[in-house]
């Protein structure tokens, strides 16, 4: 249920998924575009024993042990990592009119073997290739004339780079739209929220806490909003409760508002969907009748005074009360105003209430 209640809010919200999603990629492929080229230079060594100082099969195993215990590895991975050895090399090098600072390298042992990755990264591709190598080299010079044990040699000397490491459009587009929809279903989730809670609370102040109908301001606003936006055949209907007029100071609140509340229901029942219930007074229901000429309200408002004259229970005392509705009906008259058609219903009730029945102010008729 809950997953369903999601994906309607996504539904609706679907246009936040997307232009979140959208921008996430313009930027990643913008930031691509302004971004200059990195590009990444690799050389491997390999780590072992000095075969001129290993004389018999002990010697041999021995070195191949304490080879295993990976000191000696690490210590020539730092050695490749030394501020020294890259000084001297970029001196040695004599490299000039380069901002070295933009050039990084790393020295990283490979877990379970004596192999030694040693990369630089920078944004020139003949400046990374010529300092792996040539970094590489020193290291491995620096090793020989320190450590006569171990040797270190190069493996796979480093290869002029031919694409960037970065950046990559195709990919950084494949992350944004990632991220783009992680993030518009997260902003689209927080919008329905708040939306729903600010929706819901315009309701609640909209429906009279009693009947749960609209209060007479709502339904007066409606009222001017709708039936008189774009004028055509409409009526307007007031259901005076007559049977409740001994009654309604005298039953608790709580027996009105299940009274009332059921009369609430009982008119959206017999209604359509456009048409609007409110509240209008103490004993008084208003209907505002959608496209529907008097005639068309007539039948329809009998069949909710018949629905209407039910006995209701009460449930204090046990005992049944008739509500005795007594209903007033306008018929839209061109020209006319809210404060006509309320004047009219008024009028038509008051008619209603003398022949305790119902009473239609058609279009032709004056009052």
């Amino acid at each position: 249920m809950e997953v369903k209640l999601y994906f309607r809010m996504l539904q609706r919200s679907w246009w936040i998924i997307v232009i979140t999603t959208l921008t996430a990629v313009i930027a990643a492929l913008v930031a691509s575009y302004f971004t200059p080229p990195t590009y990444r230079a690799t050389s491997r060594f390999i780590v072992s024993p000095s075969p001129s100082l290993i004389t018999g099969g002990s010697n041999l195993l021995n070195s191949l042990s304490t080879l295993d215990k990976r000191s000696i590895i690490t210590t020539y991975a730092e050695i490749l990592n030394s501020e020294r050895i890259y000084t001297e090399t970029i001196n040695l090098l004599q490299i000039k009119n380069v901002n070295l600072a933009n050039y990084k390298f790393n020295a990283v042992a490979l877990p379970d073997a004596n192999i030694i990755e040693f990369s630089v990264t920078g944004p020139d591709r003949e400046t990374v290739f010529t300092l792996a190598n040539g970094i590489g080299q020193h290291a491995v010079e620096y090793v020989h004339s320190l450590y006569q044990v171990y040797d270190m040699s190069v493996l796979d000397p480093a290869s002029p780079p031919t694409t960037p490491i970065s950046p990559q459009p195709v990919r950084s587009a494949g992350v944004a739209v990632v991220v783009g929809l992680a993030l518009g279903i997260v902003l689209a989730l927080i919008r329905e929220m708040v939306r729903t809670p600010i929706e819901n609370f315009v309701r609640q102040r909209n429906l009279d806490d009693t009947s749960l109908a609209l209060n007479r301001k709502a339904f007066e606003q409606q009222l001017s909003e709708i039936a008189f936006a774009s004028p055509q055949d409409f009526s307007l209907c007031v259901v005076h409760l007559n049977g409740l007029s001994e009654y309604v100071h005298v039953l608790p609140q709580s027996t009105l508002q299940r009274v009332f509340r059921g009369v609430t229901q009982v008119l959206k029942n017999q209604l359509r969907g456009n048409d609007i219930v409110g509240r209008w007074s103490e004993l008084d229901f208003i209907v505002l009748l959608s496209e529907t000429p008097g005639n068309a309200a007539m039948n329809t408002m009998e069949r909710v005074r018949l629905a209407l004259s039910y006995p209701v229970t009460i449930d204090v005392s046990g005992e049944d009360l008739l509500l005795d509705p007594q209903i007033g009906i306008a018929e839209y008259r061109i020209g006319d105003t809210a404060q006509t058609m309320i004047k009219n219903i008024e009028w038509a009730l008051d008619v209603a209430k003398k022949n305790n029945g119902m009473y239609l102010l058609k279009a032709t008729q004056a009052i």
